[in-house]
């Protein structure tokens, strides 16, 4: 008996300790800070019950932004400003399971390159825009190849920031690919987002590793991260993406479009080699590598990459 007690007793600290901080979230709203949250833009539906949050900007030629895994439409910093000025239409959208959009199910044809093409081409033509340039960060650099083998009529130009690519083979090393890829992926980040302290830590390591150092990450990056990822569904999105996109399996030789490859020198999260096997891959581009770029380009090299895509463009 005192044998069974000891078991029962050792079986309510362990629920006590997995239940007790999101319970205690969800009761007294203790977690991440909602007001570094940024108002919602402009709701797009596009077909089959979902919708996407939308962000425009400027007149003139469409540019969309495509962003990574996990981020959101608000992740681009001063890039869709400048661009703006620089005579384009700019359209940055949250991807559906991110943001202030739709989530989907998690069947197996949802989250992935294929589905995530096919909400752009949606989006595209919800907006009556039956070309554009496309740029795609990180992750969004695999959605929109995967669209410019799809539909290569809606593609103008491509341009891919620190993207995914053939090359980007999964490391056994990567402790947080090996928690993604696990069955108990979805649960333990939500379960480490309902520990303040925890998630803090954890995000700040994460977004240090982005910026390619600490002391690069902007003020107040963190909390406002950590807010989006408290989104309802945003981290079962991560973890779906993430278990279902399969690098090696893009096939950017058989894209036409004229595309420019950038990349940062100083890439922590998708290797500098990664951009330049794409380049050798495309049979229509131009690499540009920022010798002391991190992955977080958009944000830190805002005017050099609001440049090269309006030259893209013009050119």
């Amino acid at each position: 008996m005192r044998l069974l007690r000891w078991i029962v007793r050792l079986f309510a600290v362990l629920v006590l300790v997995a239940v007790g901080p999101p319970l205690a979230a969800s009761l007294f709203g203790i977690g991440a800070e909602r007001g570094m949250l940024p108002p919602p833009g402009k709701r797009v539906e596009i077909g089959s019950a979902e919708f996407v949050n939308v962000i425009e900007t400027g007149q003139g030629t469409p540019v969309v932004l495509v962003h990574g895994l996990p981020s959101n439409a608000y992740d681009w910093g001063a890039l869709p400003a400048k661009l703006a000025t620089l005579g384009h239409r700019v359209i940055a959208y949250d991807r559906v399971g991110y943001g202030f959009s739709s989530r989907a199910d998690a069947s197996p044809s949802n989250y992935t390159y294929e589905s995530n093409a096919e909400d752009l081409a949606a989006l595209l033509a919800a907006l009556e825009i039956p070309r554009a340039t496309l740029v795609g960060w990180s992750y969004g650099g695999a959605v929109v190849q995967t669209l410019a083998r799809s539909h290569p009529e809606m593609v103008n130009a491509l341009v891919l920031v620190g993207a995914v690519g053939p090359a980007l083979w999964e490391k056994g090393d990567d402790p947080l690919h090996a928690v993604l890829s696990s069955p108990v992926g979805a649960p333990l980040l939500r379960w480490i987002a309902a520990v303040p302290p925890l998630s803090r830590v954890v995000t700040s390591q994460s977004v240090a590793r982005a910026f390619g150092g600490a002391e690069a990450v902007p003020i107040g990056w963190v909390d406002y991260t950590r807010a989006m990822l408290a989104l309802p569904g945003s981290l079962r999105s991560f973890v779906l993406e993430a278990q279902r996109g399969i690098p090696k399996q893009l096939d950017p030789a058989r894209i036409d479009a004229k595309t420019l490859v950038i990349h940062g020198g100083h890439d922590l999260l998708v290797p500098v080699e990664v951009g330049r096997d794409l380049d050798e891959k495309l049979p229509n581009s131009r690499l540009v590598v920022v010798t002391d770029g991190s992955h977080m380009l958009p944000v830190t090299h805002s005017d050099l990459l609001a440049g090269e895509i309006h030259g893209l463009i013009a050119n």
